[in-house]
């Protein structure tokens, strides 16, 4: 199985039915959000695009976190920043929705922001294991094998699987961003 392949079949999870016994215990509920979480941002940049709002969508709807504003100005920062290769948009998506759910308004308020911070550095030391880089080309040539940074390379970049592996990116962004906010906000 390709590499893009595992992380599909990651987020898409087992299709076999479960027994279910009436009873969910706090983890598996919380592997359930955690997949749905995924899930939403997979299937939004399959379907919409912008790899930074499909992640950060994801997470302030199923996380509940406030601001429309934030959605709109993500807008920008798809393509590794306006389309540039630079940091990933669902690295920045991410890092945006932990900041939302862990950071605070009040510039003084250190308590928070080291909450935020802390859990950003876990965010994206564990991204960069699973993927080598927090740029958006990097992740291309991690997942892919090359990156598509030439307009009339998109058909080839298409038959590739570049779509679905940067779906499968933002998904695990997504996840990740979402478990370390869970950890600071509802431990499990």
């Amino acid at each position: 199985m390709t590499e893009i392949g595992k992380f599909v079949a990651s987020i898409d999870g087992p299709h076999e039915r479960a027994s279910y016994d009436g009873s969910t215990d706090s983890s598996e509920a919380r592997a359930k959000r955690l997949d749905v979480i995924a899930k939403a941002s997979f299937n939004n940049l399959r379907t919409y695009g912008n790899c930074c709002r499909s992640t950060l969508w994801a997470l302030q709807t199923h996380l509940d976190l406030p601001s429309e504003d934030l959605l709109k100005a993500s807008t920008t920062l798809a393509g590794g920043i306006a389309g540039t290769g630079e940091t990933c948009g669902a690295v920045i998506g991410a890092l945006m929705g932990i900041g939302i759910a862990l950071g605070s308004a009040d510039l003084g308020d250190l308590l928070s922001r080291q909450t935020a911070r802390t859990a950003a550095g876990l965010f994206v030391q564990r991204f960069t294991e699973m993927f080598g880089s927090t740029r958006c080309y990097g992740v291309q040539e991690a997942t892919v094998g090359w990156c598509c940074d030439d307009p009339s390379l998109t058909e080839k970049w298409h038959a590739a699987n570049g779509p679905i592996a940067c779906a499968a990116a933002c998904a695990e962004a997504a996840r990740m961003a979402a478990n370390l906010v869970l950890d600071e906000i509802d431990p499990a």
